[in-house]
């Protein structure tokens, strides 16, 4: 059942759409010069949107003849592998964008300089602001430590399979599992929260008493070291979040995880350091203990010119990947 025509859309939010089109203002106005609306009435909207369909399914029911829309860009807000939830008794669908529909990121950037769709908020990355490569004086200069950062919550003892095509796609378990043994081995410095007495350093901003945003305090421990531990929370094509921006921003070189990434389209060989390439973490905790500062730099160097690059383009593109994902939401629900 897709849009019927007329002037203006109106669109209702069934649950709290923070960080995507349909709450930033640069999208909103986007969505404005095609004359679609939000409304707070929901018997006055053309379609409702949530980001889990779960929490839509019994809206969906009572406004069976409505479009509905799930989107989000939170692999776990989320986790229906299709593109459409079907009702019972021939009522609409519910459709769904998520990060496994492949048309809510279709790059490597959408997280560099801005929380995806939310482009108020730049993460602590100034898209104006390169970075100058660093040289071996300097890097001695700067007394970083020869040490791995790891920020990121403890959630070894939960339940977190994310299994998607008989492949458990979760790296949460992993991260933390590789944060234990960097610990044991005196080669990595854990800041988070959840963790065991003794682990932590510090619970990293993550904590609600902390009166800033947590990107803030997360730059300035990593620009203490020479290496940060950042796996992304799940193994997806395209889902490259804020955390190895961050780590190059600081001048920490990435110990990241290509598994089931689309990273090397954006990234060369031999630049951050791939988890995926060793066959356990002491292999990974080996080369990097042994790593010299000449090839730490050519790696670091490397990632700077990516990153350089990158926000090249993210400022030519900026305004485009607004346009586009509102015309992928535009032509979802007007070919419904």
């Amino acid at each position: 059942m897709g849009l019927l025509g007329g002037n203006n859309i109106k669109f209702f939010l069934k649950t709290k759409m923070g960080g995507t089109p349909f709450t930033d203002p640069v999208s909103l106005e986007i969505f404005k010069t095609l004359n679609w609306f939000v409304t707070d009435n929901i018997s006055d909207a053309d379609f409702i949107v949530a980001h889990n369909h779960k929490k839509l399914l019994p809206t969906a029911l009572l406004y069976s003849k409505k479009n509905h829309l799930v989107w989000t860009n939170e692999p776990r807000f989320d986790v229906t592998f299709k593109s459409e939830v079907r009702l019972p008794f021939g009522m609409s669908k519910i459709n769904i964008m998520n990060i496994y529909s492949n048309d809510v990121f279709w790059n490597n950037l959408h997280f560099l300089s801005s929380y995806h769709f939310d482009n108020c908020n730049n993460l602590g990355i100034d898209i104006n602001k390169p970075l100058k490569e660093l040289t071996k004086t300097e890097l001695l200069s700067i007394g970083k430590q020869h040490c791995i950062a790891a920020l990121f919550t403890n959630t070894i003892t939960q339940k977190r399979k994310l299994i998607k095509a008989g492949i458990d796609i979760d790296l949460t378990k992993k991260r933390c599992e590789y944060a234990i043994t960097g610990h044991k081995r005196k080669l990595l410095h854990i800041y988070g929260n959840k963790w065991p007495i003794g682990y932590a350093r510090d619970n990293s901003g993550y904590g609600f008493e902390k009166n800033q945003p947590w990107w803030i305090e997360k730059l300035q421990i990593l620009r203490d070291y020479k290496f940060n531990l950042c796996f992304e929370n799940t193994a997806h094509p395209y889902y490259v979040t804020e955390k190895i921006w961050h780590a190059i921003y600081a001048y920490s070189l990435p110990v990241y995880n290509s598994f089931n990434s689309t990273i090397y389209e954006t990234f060369p060989e031999n630049s951050f350091i791939d988890a995926h390439l060793f066959k356990d973490e002491h292999a990974l905790f080996d080369f990097i203990e042994a790593m010299s500062d000449d090839e730490y730099l050519d790696r670091l160097n490397a990632c700077i010119k990516v990153m350089n690059n990158s926000l090249e383009i993210k400022g030519r593109s900026y305004a485009k990947n607004a346009n586009d994902v509102i015309k992928k939401i535009v032509d979802r629900l007007t070919n419904t």
